[in-house]
């Protein structure tokens, strides 16, 4: 699997990095917590099953998701002792998109998509210096529930289809944090998943600013893709910015 081979070649990048400079970081031996609220602007790209119909491909842009955007909720709770941690993602949106054939004279749908994506997750820290590396196992699981409402058209179609779909795969990755001066980090995390979709992975480029000891301020590029071969909805990317802020406690 090429996911898995970029996940153990970033492993072995990081390590020959820190090894250069072999800093051992003294390492906390006390619960230490981190809340993340956070807004992920993702444009959605998705297959949809729609039958005969043509124009079966469900597109938001990352400009219009707020548009589309009915309701979202996002946060990660992070724990951390010693090397050893874990950490809970959950990711909740509601959008609406249309979309019609000719111009409205063949008709047209209405979707309505509901997901919740959960992360749970725990890491160990394989190298502590100057460059931090964490491996990591879990599970993520995506729960999508789909409503697509079809406008009567000249052929007479009129309406309505729904699932609800959900799936939990076991996924695997790698995390590393690489510091910028004293107030500045940089992360890169890649992972790859397999169950109950056909396959998964989700990979993050991001920077962090450690506003205060207990603040600090996050930005940067996600991207998910899942697939599930017997889903309407059966093929869904997701990318875009994010902006958050973590509370240390």
């Amino acid at each position: 699997m090429k996911a898995l081979t970029a996940i153990c070649s970033l492993a072995t990048a990081m390590g020959c990095l820190s090894a250069s400079a072999q800093t051992t970081l003294p390492v906390a031996n006390e619960w230490q917590f981190e809340f993340v609220p956070y807004l992920w602007l993702a444009g959605i790209r998705s297959d949809l099953k729609l039958g005969p119909l043509p124009g079966n491909t469900l597109s938001v842009s990352s400009t219009g998701i707020l548009e589309a955007l009915d309701f979202g909720a996002m946060g990660t709770l992070e724990a951390r002792k010693g090397p050893w941690g874990g950490w809970l993602d959950v990711q909740y949106v509601k959008l609406g998109v249309s979309n019609q054939f000719a111009g409205g004279l063949l008709g047209g749908y209405n979707v309505k998509f509901e997901q919740t994506i959960t992360t749970l997750a725990g890491f160990y820290r394989v190298i502590d210096g100057p460059v931090a590396v964490d491996v990591l196992g879990g599970v993520r699981y995506v729960d999508a529930k789909t409503n697509v409402d079809f406008a009567p058209s000249l052929r007479g179609l009129g309406g309505s289809k729904e699932e609800k779909v959900g799936s939990t795969d076991g996924v695997i990755g790698v995390r590393a944090i690489v510091p910028v001066g004293d107030k500045w980090s940089l992360l890169g995390y890649l992972d790859v998943g397999e169950g109950g979709s056909s396959s998964s992975w989700q990979a993050i480029a991001g920077a962090s600013y450690q506003y205060s000891p207990v603040t600090s301020f996050k930005l940067g590029y996600r991207y998910l893709d899942y697939r599930r071969d017997d889903a309407m909805l059966n093929k869904v990317a997701m990318g875009g910015f994010y902006f958050g802020a973590g509370f240390k406690f």
